[in-house]
């Protein structure tokens, strides 16, 4: 059971490379947060309580709830619908996706003898998602595009992590989860300022955000 949550996780980067629509982005962000939180409850239900609650907390309440709720609060401030001016047509970022997701799907499969406390499954999909989402903030143009690809990258360094020990430090994930927090947050007045600003969300136009020149 906990495999098939992770390999739909991993094909939820496959969807993210095939649309240009970026409330389709934020609904992958939910369905990713819901997976993880799946992936925890099959893998770490022999944890005590406190530790289950504060990672049902961490991935569905705030991952698939209170994230998703700002990016489209962020959506509906800046008119942003869709980013279609990537560098490479969504057919070839799709195949591109899927060769590296395939490349995570192999590695799973390899034994490597001082790699042996980690889930190989689970550490090949994060680390296939981790570069997916890498690669197309390169890509793309849209910065609301770039601030959900970085999302799904944070998404895979947790499920990185989950594949790495069995029991999380609690002082970890409040460290990650406090990352997040002030990432999304300084991201999102970055896109609301950018906005207003120059009118446009398209990653070309910081180049125009030069340091002005006064003479005494």
């Amino acid at each position: 059971m906990e495999n098939g949550f992770i390999i739909l996780f991993g094909l939820t980067m496959l969807y993210l490379s095939a649309t240009s629509r970026l409330i389709a982005h934020v609904k992958t962000i939910i369905v990713q947060g819901i997976l993880l939180f799946l992936i925890c409850a099959t893998a770490f239900s022999h944890l005590p309580w406190y530790l289950i609650a504060f990672l049902t907390i961490e991935t569905l309440v705030v991952k698939a709830i209170l994230i998703p709720l700002f990016l489209n609060k962020v959506l509906k401030k800046t008119h942003s619908n869709r980013d279609t001016d990537a560098n490479i047509a969504h057919f070839y970022c799709l195949l591109i996706s899927s060769i590296i997701l395939f490349g995570g799907f192999m590695l799973s499969v390899v034994e490597i003898p001082s790699l042996a406390m980690i889930n190989p499954f689970c550490f090949g999909i994060a680390l296939a998602v981790i570069i997916i989402s890498l690669w197309l903030i390169t890509i793309k143009h849209k910065i609301l595009s770039n601030v959900i690809e970085f999302i799904t990258m944070e998404n895979g360094i947790f499920l990185l992590s989950l594949s790495v020990a069995k029991e999380m430090p609690m002082l970890v994930n409040i460290g990650v989860l406090l990352d997040v927090f002030i990432a999304i947050y300084i991201l999102g007045l970055f896109v609301s300022q950018i906005n207003t600003e120059l009118g446009d969300m398209e990653v070309a136009h910081l180049s125009d955000l030069k340091d002005c020149e006064y003479n005494d």
